[in-house]
């Protein structure tokens, strides 16, 4: 039978794992209602393939968290061995999964430069494909130019390049691809303020150290996770083995 101990450990882990349940229906209630029943706003979804795309990862993600929390919770609260060994199994391969991913991302950095320019030359000025709409979104409101700095462009065959860079990288009034340019033509000529100079991953790498936090934080939640699960596992009484 559980000590005390192992009944408090037993209903927090239900407790957090309803609430995540909870976030999991959220996301996918919201992604679905975007796209089933959004009005106005699902028709500019639909007519943004990225935005389309981000609806769509909203909802696999809103379904995996509700589906693996759900484990969590029953396992849990039933004191059964075998959705805990599943919750335990699913949470360990998302916990490998993100060291993998972070370990590879570290080693390949160098490779993102050149991964960027290339995208660049995708660009056209007068489309509106993801390539070209992903940069156009990513310099306007994070006010930046090019990946190391405005002359990126230079180095890339964007269409119809008769600019030093997109128009995108000139200064607006208001931080989106819609709000008007102060100054276009001091923008074209280079005028210092009036464009902008500093590269793209300058801006994002001040979110590094953001993302890289919540990313620990996140590992931390799983590793406590599986530490619970393993106790939670190995206290429930056999009888209630199914």
């Amino acid at each position: 039978m559980m000590t005390g101990g192992l009944k408090c450990l037993k209903y927090s882990m239900f407790v957090f794992n309803l609430l995540f349940m909870l976030c999991g229906a959220a996301l996918l209630g919201l992604g679905i209602w975007i796209v089933v029943d959004g009005n106005s706003f699902s028709t500019i979804v639909a007519s943004n393939s990225v935005i389309l795309n981000a609806v769509y990862i909203i909802i696999a993600v809103g379904a995996a968290l509700f589906v693996i929390a759900f484990l969590g919770c029953c396992g849990a609260i039933k004191e059964n061995r075998c959705l805990l060994g599943t919750f335990f199994v699913i949470v360990l391969i998302i916990f490998l999964a993100q060291i993998v991913g972070g370990i590879l991302a570290f080693v390949y950095y160098d490779r993102v430069r050149p991964a960027a320019l290339g995208t660049m030359s995708k660009f056209n000025e007068n489309g509106t494909d993801a390539v070209t709409t992903g940069w156009n979104t990513l310099q306007a409101v994070f006010q930046c130019c090019g990946f190391t700095n405005y002359r990126d462009w230079n180095e890339t065959t964007w269409t119809p390049k008769v600019n030093p860079f997109p128009l995108s990288c000139c200064a607006r009034n208001v931080l989106t691809t819609t709000g008007s340019i102060k100054n276009e033509t001091a923008c074209v000529a280079e005028v210092p303020g009036y464009f902008y100079s500093v590269g793209c991953e300058t801006k994002l790498k001040a979110y590094y150290w953001a993302v890289g936090g919540t990313a620990l934080g996140v590992l931390l939640v799983e590793l406590l996770a599986l530490i619970f699960t393993c106790c939670l596992y190995r206290a429930a009484d056999d009888d209630k083995y199914d």
